[in-house]
């Protein structure tokens, strides 16, 4: 009987491996249409900003799609090695945190210019477009993109950014990007710029790369962007944010930053990222158990117990006559606080 018990705990998790599996490879597939979708647009733009836009939004569909695929890859090697195995030991497992909520939000990361470059030529200060990306995981979000020259001394995201299933060991790993706006270059849609390829090069290799851009292939033409589209954006600063980062308030936190001033994309950043990192986990927010449970008091010696509806939540069990008074939002009858040495009789 017993193994019978553990087999069906063991086809349980298979299934639900099965089902997460499903539910992966369903956002791979949408993301792909997704992608088909912005590389069509992006070869009708004609218009700077919606160059920019969509080759941003082309680079996160491709990196969400690069985290659900290692997800999905790892998830199968899982079952591989748990096949045949039945060995379920109840004592040996051991608790775990419940999960978490975070959210980032207020994003501002501070400029370095010259007095020389932040007062004087700004009418023909470069333009660069910036975005963030967040990852953990298999989860991958960015923030919108905004536009900064030599007159902003702050790069600012309004964006609120929420993961949902974080564990207390969670590695938010925080990308900025940058790209160059200026040139006129980043304004040529494929066609035209393949008829330049076409022209401007060997008739041979023009031609191939023409046939190329003509396929519309995703996977094939991703490797032309930066040339086709005159827009790349490059990593320009990266930090990694763990539940240490997690404040009531701005927190401060150090950036670590690719190129030079050589670089096209490169801005004067002091290396520094100011945001406020929230964490909220569930069991605060959700009720990790209710039920019935019986209390022991004491009344003139006598030992009498009685019976209550208990709810715990937020770090504490709340306690009502029956599961009605709280569908009536009445009051508890008992709160009990739950800490580490308190002790109760149930």
């Amino acid at each position: 009987m017993e193994g019978q018990t553990q087999w069906g705990r063991e086809l349980g998790q298979a299934g639900l491996s099965a089902q997460q599996d499903c539910s992966i490879q369903e956002k791979i597939d949408l993301e792909i249409r997704i992608r088909e979708g912005i590389w069509k647009l992006l070869s009708l733009s004609t218009q700077k900003d919606q160059i920019l836009h969509a080759v941003k939004n082309l680079m996160v569909c491709n990196t969400r799609i690069t985290a659900y695929t290692s997800k999905l890859q790892k998830s199968e090697e899982q079952i591989a090695n748990q096949t045949g195995q039945c060995d379920m030991n109840f004592e040996n497992i051991e608790r775990t945190a419940c999960k978490a909520k975070i959210a980032i939000s207020d994003i501002r990361i501070p400029l370095m210019w010259k007095d020389s470059d932040h007062f004087s030529n700004k009418e023909r200060s470069e333009r660069y477009a910036i975005f963030c990306l967040f990852k953990m995981g298999a989860e991958v979000f960015d923030t919108d993109m905004v536009i900064v020259d030599k007159t902003i001394t702050d790069i600012c995201f309004e964006n609120v950014t929420i993961f949902n299933e974080a564990g207390p060991d969670f590695k938010i790993k925080v990308e900025v990007y940058s790209c160059c706006t200026e040139g006129s270059s980043i304004t040529n849609t494929p066609k035209k710029l393949a008829k330049k390829l076409k022209t401007s090069i060997s008739k041979a290799t023009g031609k191939k790369i023409n046939s190329v851009l003509q396929e519309e292939n995703p996977e094939t033409c991703l490797f032309f962007n930066s040339t086709v589209f005159g827009a790349k954006y490059h990593l320009l600063a990266h930090t990694t944010l763990t539940l240490e980062s997690a404040e009531d308030s701005f927190k401060t936190h150090n950036l670590f930053i690719n190129g030079n001033e050589e670089s096209s994309f490169w801005l004067p950043l002091y290396g520094n990222m100011c945001c406020r990192l929230v964490a909220q986990p569930a069991c605060m927010a959700e009720d990790a158990f209710a039920g019935f449970l019986n209390q022991q008091q004491m009344i003139e010696g006598l030992s009498i117990w009685r019976r209550l509806y208990c709810v715990l939540r937020g770090g504490k069990l709340c306690c009502f006559y029956s599961p009605e008074e709280i569908e009536a939002k009445m009051e508890p009858t008992l709160i009990v606080p739950i800490h580490k040495v308190n002790e109760m009789l149930f």
